[in-house]
């Protein structure tokens, strides 16, 4: 009997896995879906995004006005810590599954060297071409809500 529920949990856990959504792909900014409160608004931001479990690697280009910007963050998505360069600055993230969607925790600096956490929240649509991000910020001396929607380029395909 102990075998047999034994075998359940195992199965349960990987049928769940089956379900858990895969970033890949190349995702362009829905400008008008995207708010970004107090800071600038980007003109253009493309994400390229390569998931393969547990790791995912992701290749971003911003653009705001003439100032064009890259940078590459990778991520154990199964709960270990990882360690990134974001401007300039160490930061250490945890991402883990929160149902379907992807949490990200980043403790880093901001340019005022002020602490700083970061909790962002990947979900994707139903049918897999809309990626939304939600972004909470803090630091010493104030919070801010961000949110990134992005259409996935080339179709259904990477």
């Amino acid at each position: 009997m102990k075998k047999v529920i034994c075998c359940l949990a195992v199965l349960t856990c990987l049928s769940l896995g089956d379900t858990r959504p895969n970033f890949s792909g190349r995702w362009r900014m829905i400008k008008e879906q995207s708010e970004f409160g107090k800071f600038s608004r980007p003109d253009i931001i493309v994400r390229v995004v390569d998931e393969h479990p547990p790791t995912m690697n992701i290749h971003t280009v911003q653009t705001t006005g003439k100032e064009t910007t890259s940078s590459d963050v990778s991520y154990f998505i199964d709960g270990r810590e990882s360690t990134n360069t974001m401007s300039g600055r160490p930061a250490v993230s945890k991402a883990f599954w929160d149902d379907n969607a992807l949490v990200i925790r980043t403790e880093t600096k901001n340019s005022k060297d002020e602490d700083t956490q970061i909790v962002d929240r990947w979900e994707l649509s139903a049918d897999g071409q809309k990626l939304t991000i939600d972004s909470h910020i803090e630091t010493t001396t104030g919070e801010a809500d961000l949110k990134l929607v992005c259409q996935k380029e080339g179709g259904a395909g990477k």
